[in-house]
């Protein structure tokens, strides 16, 4: 006769191995698909300054800063997933 807790140790198995199945599929519904899609990178400001630096006695260091926009639809094969993005 089986236990609860044997009952329960086998239909844990069982659910780990439904869920298991489908991460796979929802892997190869996603795994082959051409993801390129045309990006536009734009800088439009780079500053460096001279600061003094708190780690070293007395000591200063460069600091950078970059501004830029990233253009890309991303949402232009959108799959079932995708509609969260949105």
């Amino acid at each position: 006769m089986n236990t609860v807790l044997s009952r329960a140790n086998s239909l844990f198995a069982f659910s780990l191995s439904v869920m298991a199945a489908l991460t796979f599929g929802c892997f190869i519904t996603t795994a082959f698909k051409e993801r390129s899609v045309p990006v536009s990178i734009a800088v439009s400001r780079v500053t460096l300054k001279n600061v003094e630096d708190f780690t070293g006695p007395r000591e200063r260091s460069d600091l950078g800063f970059v501004t830029f926009d990233i253009t890309a639809d991303i949402l232009n094969g959108k799959k079932w997933f995708a509609n969260t993005l949105k």
